[in-house]
């Protein structure tokens, strides 16, 4: 079987395509599950259960390679009456960053 150049090209485009959004979809929940547990070790709790992507971008980590840093946000409560905002940040595979906003203790 004989694939032209331009079919090569276009299987390549979608197989990155596919994998950015496999890969997006793991970071994501990998952050998710780092939120989560951070919440409840401050005592407070996960709103909604979800964080967003709200960045992407190439940086170069500490190594000197460049990877991808996405930055998340979420929202928490402390009290279950006031919503309060956190930020998480994913450098390559591991968490840089993962800060809550300050906030009323219960």
């Amino acid at each position: 079987m004989y694939y032209s150049p331009d079919n090569l090209l276009w299987l390549l485009l979608l197989a990155t395509v596919a994998w950015y959004i496999w890969a997006n979809m793991a970071a994501k929940e990998h952050v998710r599950r780092a939120a989560t547990n951070h919440c409840k070790q401050l005592g407070v709790q996960l709103l909604d259960d979800t964080v967003v992507l709200v960045r992407t971008r190439l940086k170069r980590n500490r190594r000197g390679q460049i990877s991808l840093q996405r930055s998340y946000e979420f929202e928490f409560t402390s009290t279950g009456e006031h919503r309060y905002s956190g930020v998480a940040i994913l450098h390559g595979r591991r968490i840089e960053q993962l800060q809550l906003s300050p906030h009323h203790l219960s």
